[in-house]
């Protein structure tokens, strides 16, 4: 079984210095910590420039041999572009896209330009991954997780994966995902004390997906959050690389 990350970004980070950046740095994390697969995104694309940062994305995965599957950054804000960018996304292979309302200036729940880009999506059957925040850092802007039940509720057949949850939000994202079946949950930034487990028996282990936050966060805690859960093999298996390899075959 092979494991993937589903959440970790290469780029220039600009909040402070990091000392990983590069394509080649990003494999070498991934060799290093055993991690098989990846999911990635710019950091160009959140910060500076989407179209730029996502076929910066496309390169990186087209060159990797597999080691590295791309997710677009769509802001819809571009109203102009957005939709020819996510269209130009899945032209080139990514399976997914993300949304970073915090960082672009928008809201989910009642922001209209939103909605041409997810009906989108949810027509060439694409993944949207939405992380409240980034990484694991309580100075950064952060999104109000109950926002995404709006979009659960008019895009019921869009596959939907929250990121960025700790303990401060699980309720709210539980919540989320027991009334939405069409949400999963990527497990980077979640911190409690038998949050697997819990997510697990309340949710299942077919809708959450592990994450690391490479190259911005430590990746061994991400790891072994899952490896020492108290769940199945199965269950385990799944979180950890199966249920992102059945998103990246586009199932």
């Amino acid at each position: 079984m092979a494991i993937i990350d589903f959440s970790a970004y290469f780029g220039l980070w600009p909040y402070w210095k990091i000392k990983y950046t590069t394509q080649a740095d990003l494999i070498h994390l991934l060799n290093r910590e055993g991690i098989d697969q990846a999911v990635v995104a710019s950091t160009r694309s959140v910060f500076f420039e989407p179209r730029q940062g996502n076929e910066d994305a496309a390169s990186f995965a087209s060159a990797s041999n597999g080691r590295v599957h791309a997710f677009a950054v769509i802001n819809p804000c571009d109203e102009k572009n957005a939709c020819d960018i996510l269209k130009s996304a899945h032209e080139a292979g990514m399976r997914g896209f993300r949304l970073f309302p915090q960082h672009h200036r928008y809201h989910l729940d009642d922001d209209p330009c939103l909605n041409e880009v997810l009906a989108l999506g949810q027509d060439l059957g694409m993944t949207v991954v939405i992380p409240i925040r980034m990484i694991l850092h309580w100075g950064l802007p952060q999104l109000d997780v109950r926002e995404i039940n709006t979009v659960a509720q008019n895009f019921p057949k869009l596959n939907i994966i929250i990121g960025g949850v700790n303990y401060g939000e699980f309720r709210d994202a539980l919540a989320v995902m027991r009334r939405h079946e069409n949400v999963g949950f990527e497990t980077s930034c979640m911190q409690m004390v038998n949050g697997i487990e819990t997510l697990v028996n309340k949710a299942g282990a077919e809708r959450v997906y592990m994450g690391t936050g490479l190259p911005l966060m430590y990746p061994l805690p991400g790891l072994y959050k899952i490896q020492k859960a108290q769940i199945t093999e199965r269950d385990r298996e799944m979180i950890l690389g199966g249920n992102a390899a059945r998103v990246l075959a586009g199932e």
